[in-house]
């Protein structure tokens, strides 16, 4: 009797063994079900900032290259590059010598044409007088002839010498106009030397800085109105404190992009400091290099330290062409897709369909699908258990629950049960 009680005794906890096997072994099966297959990124709410990605160079916005009108040799340059100028500033002197004998060679000229002019109306004067004492003889000696006194013959002479008068007026008088404009040209020719030896000083026509000298003292420079070549370059001034880029954008972004877009401005001496820009202008007219379409964008800098900035230095810029602001955002790599359906891996394992929205290129707006503080992988996992769905069916061991890690960036932690 003690034996079958021993036995049963022995059975029942047999039995009790087995069963609490059964129940462990179902429970460290189910457990890794609730444990991510990798990194979870928290749903949240934030902003999406779209743009259109270019570079160019930056450079003023009004650039001068001064020649000289006159031709001669530098005798004096007054400024350097680097300098400050202000509009109307004497930039730099050429030898005035010939200008200044070609002015006095010029009024010599002009003032014998003066006295010329003053001799054609003296004579024009006289022959008028004549041609008056002609008429009165001719009158004179008609009325002589009709009272018998005196000959037809002297009349008739008389006549002759009044008609002889008034050919001399004509003549005189063409004369004085063609002194006349003589006198003109020659005060023309003054007012044109005078100008010459004006432009034997170089002036700023514009306020800026001297980016460039090319002269020096001693330089012969050609002018830039009777050269075919345009004439010898002296300096380059350049307005500084108005600042543009010209960046190419691909034709399939063109689209997106308009006058008064924010921009954002990167240069290499700075490393990731931002400069501030707006689009000012947008080329209407494509340009195909190598098969490829681009459109000329010309980017103003408004940032209130562009003096930073030189002139011709590289430039990246990222045109703001679309902002959304308090969005579910998803990381880009978290969405998979089948066919035309998207959707994300919660971490309990559950596939969930989603909508999605604009992407910036690293995170996608979610308009349907998810909830803010929705735990999803963080990426999608790389290879699918055997006979189960992507990314389930891999045993965690330990029968552990999962430990959440400190969130990074969007609220990315890393998986794992350990």
């Amino acid at each position: 009797m003690n034996r079958n009680k021993k036995r049963y005794l022995m059975s029942g906890v047999a039995a009790a063994a087995v069963a609490s096997f059964a129940i462990g072994g179902y429970a460290w099966y189910k457990e890794p079900a609730k444990t991510p297959a990798g990194p979870t990124v928290e749903i949240r709410r934030g902003s999406l900032t779209e743009t259109a990605a270019a570079s160019g160079k930056i450079e003023p916005d009004v650039q001068v290259e001064v020649k000289s009108r006159a031709p001669g040799q530098v005798i004096e340059v007054l400024v350097k590059e680097g300098d400050t100028v202000e509009a109307g500033q004497l930039l730099v002197r050429l030898d005035p010598t010939d200008a200044e004998r070609d002015l006095a060679e010029a009024r010599v000229a002009r003032d014998r044409v003066k006295a010329e002019l003053a001799a054609a109306q003296a004579s024009v004067a006289v022959a008028e007088l004549e041609r008056k004492n002609s008429q009165t003889t001719q009158e004179v000696a008609e009325k002589s002839a009709e009272m018998g006194l005196g000959s037809t013959d002297a009349a008739r002479t008389a006549a002759h010498s009044t008609k002889v008068a008034g050919a001399n007026i004509t003549l005189r008088r063409a004369q004085l106009s063609s002194s006349q404009a003589q006198l003109k040209a020659a005060e023309l020719a003054v007012q044109d030397a005078e100008t010459r030896l004006k432009e034997t000083q170089i002036y700023a026509p514009i306020a800026g800085t001297v980016l460039d000298v090319a002269v020096e003292k001693g330089t012969l420079v050609s002018s830039a109105l009777t050269n075919v070549s345009g004439g010898s370059a002296v300096m380059t001034l350049a307005d500084l404190s108005n600042l543009r880029i010209v960046g190419a954008i691909d034709e399939a972004q063109i689209g997106r992009v308009a006058p008064g877009q924010r921009v954002e401005i990167r240069v290499d001496a700075y490393g990731d400091r931002v400069f501030q820009g707006v689009v000012d202008r947008v080329s209407p007219l494509g340009k195909e290099v190598s098969s490829v379409v681009t459109f000329d964008v010309e980017i103003v800098v408004n940032d209130k330290e562009a003096s930073l900035l030189r002139s011709g230095m590289s430039a990246d810029v990222e045109i703001v062409t679309a902002e959304q602001k308090d969005v579910l955002l998803v990381p880009l790599l978290a969405v998979q897709s089948a066919g035309k359906r998207r959707f994300v891996r919660l971490a309990s394992g559950e596939e969930r369909p989603i909508q999605t929205g604009a992407t910036d290129g690293s995170q996608m707006v979610v308009t349907e699908g998810l909830s803010e503080g929705d735990d999803v992988l963080a990426s999608a996992p790389v290879a699918s258990a055997p006979g189960g769905p992507q990314g389930q069916g891999q045993r965690q061991g330990g029968g552990q629950s999962p430990m959440r890690g400190m969130g990074m960036g969007m609220g990315a932690r890393p998986g794992g049960g350990r």
